[in-house]
């Protein structure tokens, strides 16, 4: 399945949402006839949806519309609602069976956060494993770009932090290495504040919510990464750190990731 945006319930950012608004205000002015027609459409039985080899799918969580082939069998956890693979700030639901690691993570509105399923594909050569850590801000790690692998991994921590204790309680105790990140992670995706405007078509727009979301950090530039991690402030809770770990570790490959550094 490789669905694609049809209609989607939330906007991440200002552009989007005007396209949101302008589509409000155009439906505002056509005739009521028209309006219960496009009423209707959008709430049409399931069956109907399926035409042309296509069928809609939607997430009971957010509201949002995909695109996706008749056949396709989307991959739901036992709420009902949709696995995402994310990029960026955007993210898509991913059939079942789909090669990757599931991580669960906490998002949603800050009052009502809730876990979903995140599906991450392996990147390394090495054997690895994609795992979800969470840590209190500020965390005290210290990230750096390697611009000539074209990712981004943890290089050290901030004297005194947590992220620097638990490291060293990691050291002393490898079975607690999964609630701690570890020198040579890959920085794969984490949470971050942002405003989601979650829209009722043709009904107008509700007021933005402060929600936790995943960011997906594969192929995102450093000064992208930088402001999307600068998103979110203490009283948000914790930052959830995706990352992927090498089984078999290689302190070597440490060095051609000095091109940036970055303390958060």
């Amino acid at each position: 399945m490789a669905p694609v945006a049809l209609a989607p319930g939330m906007c991440f950012d200002a552009a989007c949402q005007a396209a949101m608004d302008r589509a409000f205000l155009t439906a505002t002015t056509i005739p009521l006839l028209g309006l219960a027609g496009a009423v209707a459409y959008r709430y049409r039985p399931w069956d109907w949806q399926k035409t042309e080899g296509k069928q809609a799918i939607e997430d009971p969580g957010t509201g949002a519309i995909f695109e996706g082939d008749a056949d396709a069998r989307p991959e739901v956890d036992r709420r009902g609602n949709l696995a995402w693979r994310v990029v960026s700030y955007q993210q898509w639901p991913v059939e079942a069976g789909a090669e990757g690691d599931r991580v669960r993570v906490h998002v949603g509105p800050i009052n009502a956060l809730e876990p979903r399923t995140y599906v991450f594909t392996r990147t390394l050569p090495q054997p690895s494993k994609v795992l979800a850590v969470s840590l209190p801000r500020p965390m005290g790690v210290v990230l750096e770009e390697d611009a000539r692998r074209g990712r981004i991994a943890v290089g050290g921590f901030v004297e005194g932090s947590v992220a620097e204790k638990r490291h060293k309680v990691a050291k002393l105790n490898w079975v607690l290495e999964d609630s701690s990140v570890l020198v040579g992670d890959v920085l794969r995706g984490f949470t971050c504040t942002n405003f989601v405007y979650r829209t009722q078509a043709l009904f107008g727009a509700q007021a933005p919510q402060r929600t936790i979301v995943l960011y997906g950090a594969d192929k995102q530039k450093w000064p992208q990464v930088m402001g999307a991690l600068r998103k979110g402030d203490k009283a948000d809770g914790n930052v959830t750190l995706v990352v992927e770990r090498r089984l078999e570790r290689q302190d070597a490959d440490a060095a051609g990731a000095k091109a940036a550094r970055f303390d958060y």
